[in-house]
Order: structure tokens, then sequence, then C-alpha cells
């Protein structure tokens, strides 16, 4: 099997050159399919540094990434500790009693082992003495920007979503169960679907986002609200991600949903009233709903491919 390595915190741009070089050295060598993804659980980071790294996506999250893209295989080793401080010969020990080894591809700032030991010089001379192919992949840089998962997650928590796209050839998103809520926006005229937001996950900045929701097979805008409700609470400090589905009229408690990012519109705010709130709500409404439009006639079969992957996950 053709390994690529890494901690892969989603799969971005960047990411996808390593995927393509790995399908690319298992064509040559014979077998299309005989490569895949090893990575880590929990992130690296937050076992090395001894505090909670907030993740681009989950672990459910990265395991619908993986097959919208196709990966053929992906093994996870769980990141303790221990394998923090194993020497980088100790985890290719490891590695190949977890997979038959034909190849290694990595990035080519990918360091590993106790001290960060390994890097790609490293792997190169042991894939020589072991017959393996071995490939670096060169970073990508966009618009002058390296693409990297650090630098995706501050555009997301800056609320930059459309930059984050970019980078990553996806929308940014989130997967929950939707749950009961308080039930103001049902009052306002505005019912939404409170979803738990995943604790371990980046939080994008607090305000209104044009959002696209997939229900029942079908592709439908959202005006999504990730902040602390202060016009009614002003005491409440769990951010809340709550997305009113606009043409929706149907119950959606206890279902698993996903929620894409589209666009930023507007801070959070503090309203004098519930009916001045209402009325900007109908706004956003207005806005979202012309957004989301406007992006459908621009033509992306990112949503077909999602929708594909997401129906047969539930089947």
């Amino acid at each position: 099997m053709i390994v690529v390595l890494g901690a892969f915190d989603g799969f971005h741009l960047g990411h996808r050159l390593l995927l393509d070089r790995a399908a690319e050295l298992a064509s040559e060598n014979g077998c299309s399919d005989d490569w895949g993804v090893v990575t880590f659980s929990p992130h690296p980071g937050s076992v090395v540094k001894n505090r909670e790294i907030p993740v681009l996506f989950t672990e459910s999250e990265r395991d619908i990434l993986a097959r919208y893209l196709g990966i053929p295989r992906t093994i996870k080793i769980p990141f303790t500790p221990e394998l923090a401080s194993a020497s980088p010969d100790e985890f290719l020990v490891l590695l190949e009693t977890l997979v038959r080894v034909s190849g290694i591809v990595v990035g080519k700032d990918f360091r590993f082992g106790r001290d960060r030991g390994g890097d790609t010089g490293y792997l190169r001379s042991v894939s020589r003495s072991k017959n393996w192919l071995f490939s670096e992949v060169e970073p990508l840089f966009i618009d002058g920007e390296k693409v990297g998962s650090s630098s995706i997650r501050s555009h997301v928590a800056h609320g930059e979503i459309r930059t984050a796209r970019k980078l990553m050839g996806y929308p940014f998103f989130f997967e929950g169960e939707v749950v009961p809520g308080a039930g103001r926006g049902r009052k306002l005229g505005f019912p939404t679907a409170n979803v738990h937001y995943p604790a371990e996950k980046v939080m994008p900045r607090r305000g209104v986002y044009v959002a696209s929701v997939l229900v029942d097979s079908q592709w439908l805008p959202g005006a999504l609200n990730v902040g602390i409700n202060p016009t009614f609470v002003p005491e409440e400090v769990r951010v809340r991600a709550e997305t009113h589905i606009i043409g929706y009229n149907g119950t959606l408690y206890n279902r698993r949903i996903l929620v894409f990012l589209e666009q930023f519109l507007r801070d959070e705010e503090k309203f004098d009233s519930a009916a001045a709130l209402a009325e900007q709500m109908k706004a956003d409404v207005e806005r979202a709903r012309d957004i989301f439009e406007s992006l459908r006639m621009q033509g992306c079969d990112v949503y077909e491919r999602l929708a594909g992957v997401l129906e047969k996950q539930e089947m």
C-alpha cells in the first residue's frame, strides 16, 4: 500500500496534491486502489502541547471527506504520549505492523517521531533501504498564501469563509444532531434547527452566515446564526449554531444534519426588541436566499458529489 502520512485536520487543496501523487504511484505500480491515508486521532498537537487545539473537522466529518475524495483506505493511529515519545524508527516499526507498506508520500514539511526527529530525508533513506517508493510533495500556495490547516482555521475563526473554501476546495461545514432549542425563532416566524456544535471544532466568528443544508435529498438555503442570542439572554455564554432552513416546514429533531457555511453576512447584534430582531432576520433570510441562488447558478459539482456521499451514508 502507498501510504500518505499526515495529521490531516481535514483535506485541503495542499493535501489533495499528496492524495493525487499516491494514486499516481499506485497506478504506476499496477494497482490503482492500493493506497490510503495513515493519520492520527486525536490531533497530535493536542497531545504534544498538552492542550486542546480546535480542529477543522471532527472524526466523523473527516470520514465524510475521505469518502467524498475517494480515498480507498484510512487508518487512524491513536496518538498517545507514548507514541509522541517514540523514535522515528519505532514509529515505522508500528506502521509496518498495521499495513503492508510499498511506498510513502508526505509533504515536504512533514515531521514525526520524538522531538520531530523524522523528516523527508530520513524517510527517503529508509524507503531506499526497504525498496519502498517515496515521494515528497512541495507546499501549495494560492494567491501568495501557503495552504495549511492552521491558516484555514484562522480564516474560519475570523469569518473569512470564502477564503477558507478557496484553500480547501469545498465549503467549511459542521455536522450534528438537531436538538430542541428555546423556540424563540419559531415565535418570531423563523424556526431554526438548533445543532449541537462539536466542542472540539474551531468556532466560526459569531454572526450570521449564508448556509446550504441537504434535507431529504435536496439542497436548501439557510440563514445560520452563530452566537449567544444577546437580544434575549445576555448572560448566556454557550455559543449556539442555529439555522433557519428557508422553505422547509418539517421537523428535524433527532436527525443528524450537515450545515455548509457559504458566506459571512454580518456580526451578531443585540436588538432593542424582538420586533427589531425579526425585521433584521427577514432581511438576512432574503439575502441568504439570493446569495444561495447566485452560488447555484455558478455551477459546482461539489454539492452533487457531497449529496451522493451523504445519501449513501444514510442507507
